[in-house]
């Protein structure tokens, strides 16, 4: 396991799903696709949902809400999401107290972490029953912990100049972004993300699950000295972790 010495464990499920656990001990995830997620490795499966208290989601896309319905309902923990998500999450039974929808620039404390919401750039639908259903915006969170450990997760995005503006403000000292390419940034786009971010450190994510996301850590890595970037890049593989 690397280490950051900052109290708090983050836990690469493979693709774009993150298991936290805070300095506290509360357990979270990021995008919620465990069951169905082919980088998944089997014995996060259960363990994903041990203790969970809550699940963030940036977007609606099947790779990252495909299992929320099913581990909220089994779990009770606080989903946390874009307002736009609220009226599904409640069509599929998950009870409004249970839900946490708020929007673009707002912050929430939920399980001890202070989460605002950022704009991420990407698309946000699902399909079901062949029915193409809208799902609020792609969005990202910056997680402030208790002890000031701050990480910047960008979701699914091509690179913006937000993010120069999230550096500022909250001077994450991690950040997880998008590398696979096709869909998302590639390494390239990442490796100016960082120079926009100034984060010490990063984890690539939403890269190797299919053929078409082609990026890798290494390929990050080798990115960042053509914009000077000093970031460590943190070369997780699926069920690693980093505390």
């Amino acid at each position: 396991m690397a280490t950051l010495g900052k109290n708090t464990i983050i836990s690469w499920l493979g693709h774009a799903t993150f298991h936290i656990v805070t300095p506290e001990g509360k357990k979270v995830l990021i995008d919620a696709w465990v069951d169905s997620n082919p980088s998944c490795p089997d014995e996060w499966k259960p363990k994903a949902r041990e203790g969970l208290d809550a699940i963030f989601i940036t977007h609606g896309h099947f790779d990252h809400v495909n299992d929320l319905i099913g581990i909220a309902t089994e779990t009770g923990a606080q989903v946390v999401c874009q307002f736009d998500l609220t009226s599904w999450l409640q069509g599929k039974g998950i009870a409004e107290d249970k839900i946490v929808g708020y929007n673009k620039g707002g912050t929430v404390e939920v399980a001890g972490i202070k989460a605002t919401m950022t704009a991420a750039q990407h698309s946000s639908t699902f399909t079901e029953n062949g029915t193409i259903i809208p799902m609020g915006d792609a969005a990202g969170y910056v997680f402030r912990f208790s002890n000031g450990f701050t990480v910047y997760h960008s979701g699914d995005t091509c690179v913006t100049y937000d993010m120069l503006i999230i550096g500022d403000l909250y001077q994450p000292d991690l950040s997880i972004l998008p590398i696979g390419d096709h869909f998302t940034m590639d390494p390239r786009q990442a490796a100016y993300a960082l120079k926009l971010l100034r984060s010490p450190y990063v984890i690539g994510e939403h890269w190797g699950t299919f053929p078409l996301l082609t990026g890798t850590p290494e390929a990050l890595q080798e990115a960042c000295k053509e914009f000077n970037v000093t970031s460590q890049v943190i070369p997780l593989k699926p069920g690693e972790s980093v505390s």
